[in-house]
């Protein structure tokens, strides 16, 4: 078989899945199978497709038309300037996570100053690192309760220039000390269980519960975090929070209740609430 031909395989099975981008996705495995740019798949059509080959792609085909994420098939994610390693053990990097790392830029006046960061449900690590890459005289710590979260965030440390500027660590960030910190940053579990069933089945499937559903209503990480912060910082501090945008006047509230300053509340690119910055006075 040709190049041609095997896309058009791969997006014949999807296409009869269901799959929204079935050409786009075939076009990703086969890119990522064989360290093709777009430009050489685009030149390389009549390449010859050894048995080998084919066989790989058709497997990684078959795992994505029964919905498992492109993600976690290749085994990396793009998000902000990196490509980061992911697995089912944590949330896979989304885009309107990036309006985070933007409000970042925002709201600290110098990417030279030297600030402690911490992150609060680290997952992969992709906020922590990127906000490292961004201020490089700064350290962080990324927290996450599960082991396996972890093991995918120590994964990703050779991303950042001097590693020894951030580590990882297993705990509970409901009752972490927060003191000697700067900078506090979260992507706690938001969604709420009750929407379950409209989720996307590609990411209850294959997504970790743990780092989707809080265990009560969609407000119950905020206010820990919050509380948290307020109880045991003992430094003026700023604090960006990645919101359900149809709670941005909750969030904000929990915070003015709490003593914080609300700085702003910045749009992802689909133009609706998704990140809240605020400010802790000593």
């Amino acid at each position: 078989m040709i190049l041609s031909e095997v896309l058009e395989y791969g997006s014949k099975i999807l296409l009869n899945a269901g799959l929204e981008a079935p050409l786009l996705d075939s076009k990703i495995l086969i890119k990522n199978q064989l360290g093709l740019t777009d430009e050489d798949l685009i030149k390389d059509l009549n390449l010859e497709i050894s048995n080998d080959v084919f066989k790989n792609f058709r497997n990684k085909i078959y795992r994505r038309e029964s919905l498992e994420p492109i993600a976690h098939i290749i085994g990396k994610k793009d998000f902000w300037k990196s490509s980061f390693f992911v697995s089912k053990n944590s949330l896979i990097p989304r885009p309107d996570s990036e309006t985070l790392i933007e409000s970042l830029l925002k709201y600290i006046s110098s990417k030279k100053e030297k600030l402690n960061f911490l992150d609060l449900g680290t997952g992969s690590g992709c906020l922590i690192i990127s906000a490292l890459q961004e201020f490089q005289n700064s350290t962080g710590k990324g927290i996450d309760i599960s082991e396996d979260s972890i093991s995918v965030a120590n994964s990703n440390k050779n991303l950042i220039v001097n590693k020894s500027r951030l580590s990882f660590e297993v705990n509970d960030f409901c009752n972490l000390d927060t003191s000697g910190y700067d900078i506090i940053i979260s992507n706690p579990p938001y969604v709420c269980i009750k929407e379950k069933n409209i989720m996307s089945e590609e990411v209850v499937r294959y997504e970790p519960s743990l780092a989707l559903f809080p265990p009560n209503y969609s407000e119950y990480f905020y206010e820990k975090i919050i509380n948290n912060v307020q109880k045991t910082n003992n430094k003026e501090c700023m604090l960006f929070l990645e919101i359900d945008y149809r709670k941005a006047d909750i969030i904000s509230n929990l915070l003015k209740n709490k003593g914080f300053q609300v700085l702003g509340i910045e749009n992802d690119l689909t133009h609706r609430p998704r990140c809240i910055v605020a400010k802790k006075f000593k």
